[in-house]
């Protein structure tokens, strides 16, 4: 799986690609080689707004949530997966030609691959489900539903 996230960033362009647990509320494996290291990533883009607003609703509303950054060259795109599974990737804005296509891909190819029973079980590949472990920055306004609060370290 993390194969699959780590192109998926780099087809698209994005900082980061993830997914999370949603019933669990922490990341379940990333384009990156440790949580913290996903993490920083929404860290170190200080354009994104601190009150994500009703995000997360809308994400459960429709399966799919946006959210564009204050300087307007960046956002944060989230699809669920199988109702607990959601797919995160930070990236530019606006998107690259065919950079939508390639997430739609990728989240069919998730579908497959994330239990539909709620069971999260080991990465594919190997290595422990969670990418790393951790939890995220709730200082950026990301629904506690979503994530666990976390200082960074």
């Amino acid at each position: 799986m993390q194969r699959l996230l780590e192109s998926l960033k780099a087809l698209i362009a994005a900082k980061v690609t993830g997914v999370l647990d949603g019933a669990r509320g922490q990341l379940y494996a990333s384009s990156e080689a440790s949580a913290d290291a996903f993490w920083e990533a929404f860290y170190n883009t200080a354009c994104l707004p601190d009150d994500w607003g009703e995000w997360d609703l809308v994400l459960l509303a429709s399966t799919y949530a946006r959210l564009d950054c204050l300087c307007g060259g960046h956002r944060v795109e989230a699809f669920t997966v199988h109702e607990r599974w959601i797919l995160v990737v930070l990236t530019p804005s606006p998107l690259a030609p065919g950079a939508q296509e390639r997430i739609d891909r990728a989240r069919k190819m998730l579908e497959r691959l994330l239990p539909r029973d709620g069971v999260a079980r080991a990465v594919p590949g190997g290595g422990p489900a969670g990418g790393g472990g951790g939890q995220g920055p709730a200082e950026l306004g990301i629904p506690a539903w979503w994530i666990r609060n976390r200082a960074p370290n």
